[in-house]
């Protein structure tokens, strides 16, 4: 049970640390700018760093539906856990989004939509973006001498993913993450939300078969 403890407070507080930053910056410059896209892609690299280091030794630190089914389809993880991983993810993502309506309001949320490049740029860039982060996870932590850096590479890696993916997707790679304030939000969070669904589940399969029998061997 403490693994998924782990996964619930984890996604918490990654889903939080995101959503709030965006709501909290966008109080303070009105427009969505360069300093919005930074902050948001600090908090996201360094609060994925901080609970992969904190709960990483009760759960693996997946915090991302699309990573666990992405180490599901590596043969890194047992196919009967995904279901309850899933669960306590998804779980602790709306719990986060519940937190920050309560706190900031409605449409504060941090919903993440399609840019002006539209859905299938979108859908591209969450694909690609989360089979090169399922890549990276399963690279890093392939070798036990490895383990102690391996919430470093990963954070980081989602700090430049936010950095480039943000104009294009709003950066989520985790189903999780966009769920709870598409729910609270509706419009076009709600009906968008099949992008962060299908994007990162697909790209993490796809990063899951790349590793496996390009890679690893």
């Amino acid at each position: 049970m403490k693994e998924l403890l782990a996964e619930l407070i984890g996604t918490f507080i990654l889903v939080f640390a995101i959503t709030s930053t965006i709501a909290g910056t966008l109080s303070i410059s009105a427009t969505f700018g360069l300093l919005n896209i930074i902050a948001i892609a600090l908090t996201a690299g360094l609060a994925l760093a901080a609970i992969a280091y904190s709960f990483g030794q009760f759960s693996g630190g997946h915090f991302n539906p699309a990573v666990t089914i992405g180490l599901c389809a590596a043969g890194k993880f047992p196919a009967k856990s995904v279901p309850s991983y899933l669960i306590f993810q998804f779980l602790g993502a709306m719990l986060a989004s519940i937190a920050l309506l309560l706190l900031a309001g409605p449409g504060q949320l941090g919903a993440t939509t399609a840019g002006n490049f539209g859905l299938g740029a979108a859908l591209a860039v969450e694909t690609v973006a989360t089979a090169l982060f399922v890549i990276i996870i399963l690279s890093v932590t392939k070798n036990k001498e490895n383990a102690n850096h391996a919430p470093l590479a990963i954070g980081f890696y989602l700090l430049v993913a936010h950095l480039y993916a943000i104009p294009f997707s709003g950066a989520s790679l985790n189903p999780a993450r966009s769920l709870g304030p598409a729910l609270l939000t509706g419009g076009a969070a709600l009906s968008e939300l099949w992008i962060y669904f299908a994007g990162p589940i697909l790209g993490a399969i796809i990063g899951a078969l790349i590793f496996k029998h390009l890679l690893e061997k």
